[in-house]
């Protein structure tokens, strides 16, 4: 799990009834009955859970007592229910029309890579080279001298 530089923070306030109030970056969080004391440890998980990450946690308690923690979402905690984050793929640059076996480079001899039986090649780059880079970008056969203009692919 990666942990971000900025931490949500769940702030617990605990009367001298033991009666809790829950914020999450200073916004209510909403329950449906009135919490106590008993109910931090469950809250706590609901929220992480929801979040999918580390928080960082205060408890006031009425006394004026402060006591702070990180606290990361529990192992397994009902990731299934939750809908998984969309796989992103890195687009590929490809063209067309150099010898099988061939050597291709892209422009300013980023990358290589050996074209396949067919003739044809792809390239993978990071998402932030190709969108700094994506115009004029051209593939080299290096032995026919093809120039292969760079088409992206889903």
């Amino acid at each position: 799990m990666k942990i971000p530089i900025v931490l949500p923070t769940v702030r617990f306030d605990i009367d001298t009834e033991g009666r809790l109030e829950v914020s999450v970056d200073g916004q209510p969080h909403v329950e449906g009955r009135p919490l106590t004391r008993d109910d931090l440890r469950s809250v706590l998980d609901e929220i992480t859970a929801r979040r999918r990450t580390a928080v960082r946690v205060e408890v006031h308690e009425a006394d004026g007592t402060t006591y702070s923690d990180i606290e990361t979402p529990a192992e397994g905690s009902a990731p299934d229910a939750m809908e998984p984050e969309p796989e992103t793929a890195t687009p590929a640059l490809a063209g067309a029309g150099f010898r099988p076996g061939e050597q291709v480079a892209l422009a300013y001899v980023v990358a290589r890579q050996e074209a396949d039986a067919n003739g044809n090649a792809a390239i993978n780059l990071p998402p932030a080279l190709l969108s700094a880079t994506r115009q004029g970008l051209i593939l080299l056969g290096l032995t026919s001298l093809t120039v292969a203009p760079v088409e992206a692919q889903a």
